[in-house]
């Protein structure tokens, strides 16, 4: 291989270009990600690597697993060879930088060296898909042109790719209904993503550092539709297509996903879907749909979502309403909306009227349905029918039958971080047939931005729309379920921590995303939980009349952002 620069066009060929330091094998051209080494377990592995360019270069990544594995520095002009075994199967990565100590590190001309290593325990390597996520900070050109604003170093817009480009250039993918579908997930930048699944769960096979790497006991295996993947991080994943349509696998922080209005990156986005960009994979499944749909007569709701002009200052706020249907309100405030109640095998008719002075979408977050109604305007559907926005008076009806029962979210699509943070979410809980919805016991805790982010000002954290959250009361001596819901618009990986005085209490987590534990992955634990952008998790606890309890909700470094009392009663 040579490691040199080049000119890198993420967002196509008419769109920004980009000199980075890049991977390449020395008879081709340089690319974005690097070649990727795919082989069967206890394969030697021989790289000579030359380093091209006018700066030495410290390597990481090409050596045996199981093994250490120390960075190497080559020299400017020289060439190294690495020779190693790799006898562990699983997915890892190589990666090297011109000065940084790990990947995480790197922003700009060397984020993208790196390349993914596939280590299978089969003959066929290649089976399954490998896509590395990688971020460039971009900073904007100096320029006299007005459009273009000032942006502070801190505040640099990034670029973040899936194999080396950004939506709507990303590979689109097909697979057939029943087809079992293995990817692996390699995160070489430098922040971290909560990757999701519309339509589906799936299963999470395997994780990873890029040195070592757990292929997890089928006991162990998580099913979900959000995974957060740490940078420098790997996981693997497996799932089973059963209805057909579009669908897509993006990261859930509206940064990573949504265009920005930059006149520099003016061809970075796809205006037919909504204003996707960047971390966006198209999945589009052919042939019959595996699933039945009951013919019952479908309940009907009406959901309205109505705009408050001034609400946040000089900014819009959002307020949803339902009506027809079990909808109670978590607080007396306008957000989050109100909590929506259906039953596992009930068809519903959800009408989605518009009464802001803007186009909106609103997505089923976790539920598996037709993908006409999943809420992705200009995508979702098929070749003959795409899923239309919903235009300022106009409305849509959404169709389909919950066929587990969990907590679920509702959330705009429409890629603008107002909507979200100004109010355009609510919590989606699906009961058993015959079970009611029991506030006493059953808690909702939904996590999000009241209002848009101001430069310069804290973040407006929330919880169940208040800041500082109202009182929890929970119900001593029998089983209460707290369901916890993420569903800030950016990079907002949080701790969300029950404190018995000042020790953790005990609770149990009995279902991830919608998907219920079977009971012998159930058992107590210490009450912390890192909960994502888009995650849901519901946790069962007995609450003792003489304890003295109170929820936390953290960063990951630690920093404290909202405290909530819990009342025992």
């Amino acid at each position: 291989m040579v490691a040199g620069t080049g000119t890198w066009r993420p967002e196509g060929r008419d769109g920004v270009a980009l000199e980075v330091a890049a991977f390449g094998e020395e008879s081709g051209e340089l690319s974005v990600p690097g070649p990727a080494i795919k082989v069967r377990a206890g394969s030697m592995v021989a790289v000579t690597l030359r380093n091209a360019l006018d700066r030495k270069l410290v390597v990481a990544g090409l050596c045996s697993r199981p093994g250490k594995c120390d960075p190497v520095w080559i020299p400017a002009g020289t060439s190294r060879e690495f020779r190693f075994v790799l006898n562990a199967p699983g997915t890892y990565y190589y990666w090297a930088s011109t000065g940084a100590a790990r990947p995480a590190m790197r922003s700009r001309f060397d984020s993208q060296l790196g390349g993914a290593i596939v280590v299978s325990e089969h003959d066929d390597a290649s089976a399954d898909r490998v896509f590395v996520i990688s971020t460039y900070d971009d900073p904007l050109p100096v320029s006299d042109d007005p459009r273009i604003p000032a942006v502070a170093a801190g505040d640099r817009p990034r670029v973040f790719t899936i194999n080396g480009t950004s939506w709507p250039h990303t590979e689109r993918l097909s697979y057939a209904t029943g087809q079992t579908v293995h990817w692996r997930i390699v995160n070489i930048g430098n922040i971290g993503h909560a990757m999701h699944l519309h339509g589906y769960h799936f299963q999470v096979d395997a994780r990873g550092d890029g040195v070592s790497d757990e292929t997890l006991a089928p006991q162990q295996r998580v099913t979900e539709v959000t995974e957060v993947i740490g940078a420098g991080r790997t996981f693997a994943m497996s799932w089973v297509p059963t209805r057909p349509g579009n669908w897509l696998f993006h990261c859930h922080m509206i940064e990573h996903m949504a265009a920005r209005d930059d006149p520099t990156h003016a061809s970075r986005h796809d205006d037919g879907a909504a204003g996707m960009a960047g971390l966006v994979l198209g999945i589009h499944v052919t042939g019959p749909a595996l699933v039945q749909v009951p013919l019952d007569t479908p309940r009907r709701i009406r959901m309205l979502i109505d705009q408050e002009p001034n609400r946040y200052g000089n900014r819009a706020g959002f307020r949803v309403a339902v009506d027809g249907g079990d909808a109670p309100k978590l607080d007396a405030g306008p957000v989050p909306g109100p909590v929506l109640v259906l039953h596992r095998g009930e068809p519903v008719e959800i009408e989605v009227v518009n009464r802001m002075s803007e186009p909106t979408a609103i997505h089923w977050h976790g539920i598996e349905l037709e993908s006409y109604y999943d809420g992705v305007p200009g995508y979702a559907g098929d070749e003959e029918r795409l899923a239309p926005p919903i235009a300022a008076g106009a409305s849509f009806i959404a169709r389909f039958t919950p066929p587990r029962s969990g907590t679920f979210i509702y959330h705009t699509h429409w890629h603008d971080e107002a909507q979200l943070a100004g109010g355009v979410y609510g919590p989606l809980l699906v009961l058993e047939p015959g079970e009611r919805y029991d506030p006493s016991v059953d808690h909702v805790l939904v996590i999000a931005l009241n209002g848009v982010l101001v430069p310069g000002q804290r973040e407006p954290f929330a919880l169940n729309g208040r800041d500082p959250p109202a009182p929890i009361a929970v119900r001593a001596g029998v089983p209460n379920r707290l369901r916890l819901i993420n569903i800030t618009p950016n990079n907002s990986i949080l701790n969300a921590l029950l404190f018995d005085r000042f020790e953790p209490a005990q609770w149990t987590l009995i279902a991830k995303d919608g998907a219920t534990l079977s009971p012998d992955r159930t058992r107590s634990t210490p009450a912390r939980q890192l909960v994502s952008v888009g995650e849901t998790y519901d946790f069962e606890f007995v609450p003792k009349s003489d304890q003295n309890l109170w929820l936390e909700i953290r960063r990951g470094n630690g920093e404290w952002l909202l405290q909530a009392p819990v009342l025992v009663r």
